[in-house]
């Protein structure tokens, strides 16, 4: 009986906690939406946005970092945490991502990646390789295109896909 008491009054008091979801910084744009629909159909939880990238969010989370749910953009990360006793659960696919390339002037991007080789294109903004998987695999496209040795020296890494955007947008010098 004390156990069913201790265990209804866990219930109990996590019921009335925040749900606190860490999302990778890809999928921000999506977080209030998401939780505004999680709300409507759980009326009275509320959820707590933490928005990073996921390299950073998974070294959060190794250091004790209290997310009930992670949302990453690579699912490296959450298998290595399921792997090492971290997660619950075995991680799951929530969606399928694709890099973009785009430009605040107007450009002839039928060119694909080679159009980052014009004189004209000073700097260009990529996450972090280290911690955004997203900017793992901008790197590894221009590898693959063979023009990452030519155009390193434009390259401006951000933290996560979001501030690479703001960079984007707003031409902004780190």
């Amino acid at each position: 009986m004390r156990w069913i008491l201790l265990t209804l009054l866990t219930a109990l008091t996590l019921a009335a906690q925040p749900l606190t979801v860490a999302f990778a910084a890809n999928v921000g744009y999506a977080a209030k939406d998401l939780v505004k629909a999680f709300e409507t159909a759980h009326p009275g939880r509320k959820v707590r946005i933490i928005l990073g990238s996921s390299g950073k969010l998974t070294a959060q989370i190794r250091h004790g970092a209290p997310y009930h749910l992670f949302l990453s953009a690579d699912m490296n990360y959450p298998e290595t945490l399921y792997e090492t006793g971290f997660a619950v659960e075995p991680p799951r696919i929530y969606a399928r991502g694709v890099l973009a390339l785009f430009s605040r002037t107007p450009r002839d991007l039928s060119r694909g990646l080679h159009v980052l080789t014009e004189p004209s294109i000073r700097r260009i903004a990529v996450a972090n390789p280290a911690t955004a998987p997203y900017g793992r695999a901008a790197v590894e496209a221009l590898r693959n295109a063979g023009l990452y040795d030519r155009i390193k020296s434009k390259l401006i890494f951000a933290e996560s896909v979001s501030q690479t955007t703001a960079y984007a947008l707003t031409a902004a010098r780190p």
